[in-house]
């Protein structure tokens, strides 16, 4: 039986009833009306009695204590759980920030308000209004499915709300499409680079309430070999600015460089293969590393390597231009997208172009499938080779000189009767037949004597022309297969030329 009393000095009641494990509970009433306290004390007691006897279930009480938390709790919590899995900082404060923006935008104050219905038709509105595009679309669906996959998960709601979030199709409305960087652009690149240890690129600065691109010269010597490192191996910036002398395995029979799980998009321990050019290059550089272990050997802006190399490609392009003979040939050049950050048809240009030079070179070399995705590092071919993977036109005429073409007629004529021996045997003129073998039988010969007489049925100068065709068929069975005893040891065979002149009589 639950019971009231009061506190020296507070105007409060208090209530104690006896919880459902036998132990004495407490709890402040809140309140100076006795009718009151007395009414939720007895709720409580009545409360613990249901619970000893198993009429109210703990996981469903549970759940109604989390479903009465303030959102931004659960967002700290699921944040603390991100942490956990040792997801990368910056989606970690992407997948936040989707979350507290549209959660304020929505007026969500608990996880009992989430509404897939509503979420769609608002970023349904933003898309409308501020031209976002589908890749921002399913970003947001994809974190708040992801944050109602943890609620339920984590028994603290019944089901996920967000279960049924779907997202745009991007492929008709990318807004960032990258390009693939030559050869002979990357090899300009690397030129400019390695010309001056700094770089001059273009940063927004905020000034007066309005945004405006100023010239910033960034020092980064060892972007040289950054660009050489990503364009040799596919690696991405983050897993590039990781590399520490450590990384390198040069001396081995296949040459390796190693990115650490901690830093791999995967979170997988990438040991990937290099070629050997690639290796003796590095050599001599490394070297001037070793005396700094684990310190990392190319240092470039966390989230700005893009800005660097697009700085290098507008030096590289500059002096590409410089270099033209006359005015005429300048103008040739400029309208050309030769060294472009973006080109005409918006394309871009950043440091993850190299990667796509990289996996486009792969291709090119002649890797199947899995060699590509494999070298790559990705688990989805679709990636690899419609994504990343970009085949020049110059690349598929090289495959088209490749292919077999049908051949002339005459050739399979010819083919065709070298196959069958009869390439040169001699036409069949009038009254001409093969020449009778030594081993022919007496029946054959007359056969042959009577074919030649003049008054034979079957010439060619008079009578009978069925009696012709008829008879110079069955000859030609006589002559193709002799059996009996006086067969000979070697079988002639009846000229094939004679034959299908002769069926063609009869036709």
């Amino acid at each position: 039986m639950a019971s009231i009393f009061k506190r020296k000095g507070d105007k409060r009641w208090t209530i104690t009833w006896m919880g459902h494990d036998g132990n004495r509970c407490e709890k402040a009433s809140g309140t100076t009306d006795k009718r009151l306290a007395e009414r939720i004390g007895n709720d409580l007691d009545d409360q613990a009695l249901e619970r000893k006897r198993g009429l109210i279930d703990p996981a469903a009480e549970r759940m109604a204590k989390e479903r009465s938390k303030p959102l931004d709790t659960h967002f700290d919590d699921y944040e603390v759980h991100l942490d956990s899995l040792e997801r990368d900082a910056r989606h970690v404060d992407g997948t936040l920030g989707y979350l507290r923006k549209l959660a304020t935008a929505l007026e969500w104050a608990t996880i009992n308000d989430l509404d897939a219905a509503a979420l769609t038709a608002h970023l349904a509105e933003l898309s409308e209004s501020r031209g976002t595009s589908a890749r921002t679309f399913n970003a947001s669906i994809t974190a708040w499915r992801a944050f109602g996959r943890w609620c339920h998960r984590a028994n603290r709601l019944e089901v996920n709300p967000l279960a049924s979030l779907r997202g745009r199709n991007i492929e008709g409305d990318r807004r960032r499409v990258r390009r693939d960087v030559s050869l002979e652009e990357l090899s300009r690149i690397i030129e400019a680079a390695a010309r001056s240890p700094s770089v001059t690129v273009q940063r927004q600065v905020k000034g007066e309430g309005k945004r405006r691109l100023v010239a910033v010269n960034m020092h980064y010597p060892d972007r040289v070999w950054a660009y050489r490192i990503a364009a040799g191996t596919g690696f991405r910036a983050g897993e590039v600015i990781s590399l520490t002398p450590e990384s390198f395995d040069l001396d081995s029979e296949t040459p390796t460089i190693t990115v650490e799980a901690g830093y791999s998009k995967r979170k997988r321990c990438d040991v990937q293969p290099i070629r050997h050019d690639l290796a003796e290059l590095l050599r001599p550089w490394l070297q001037t590393k070793a005396d700094a272990p684990g310190e990392p050997v190319c240092k470039l802006p966390d989230g700005k390597a893009g800005m660097v190399l697009q700085g290098d490609m507008n030096a590289a392009r500059a002096r590409w231009l410089d270099e033209s003979a006359d005015a005429a040939e300048r103008a040739r050049r400029d309208a050309t997208d030769f060294l472009r950050a973006v080109d005409a048809a918006g394309r871009v240009v950043d440091f993850h172009g190299l990667r796509v030079h990289y996996v486009s070179r792969v291709v090119e070399a002649g890797a199947n499938v899995k060699q590509a995705m494999d070298l790559a590092r990705h688990s989805d071919p679709k990636l690899t080779l419609k994504t990343y993977a970009k085949v020049g036109i110059n690349t598929l005429g090289r495959v088209l000189d490749g292919m077999k073409s049908a051949p002339n007629p005459s050739e399979v004529q010819a083919q065709t009767l070298k196959a069958t021996g009869t390439d040169d045997a001699r036409p069949l003129v009038e009254n001409q037949c093969p020449q009778k073998s030594p081993q022919m039988s007496r029946g054959e010969g007359k056969t042959s004597a009577a074919r030649r007489g003049d008054d034979h049925p079957g010439n060619i100068r008079g009578g009978d022309h069925k009696g012709l065709k008829l008879t110079g068929l069955r000859d030609s069975a006589r002559l193709g297969a002799v059996t009996g005893e006086n067969a000979p040891r070697r079988t002639r065979t009846f000229d094939p030329l004679i034959k299908s002149q002769l069926l063609y009589q009869l036709s």
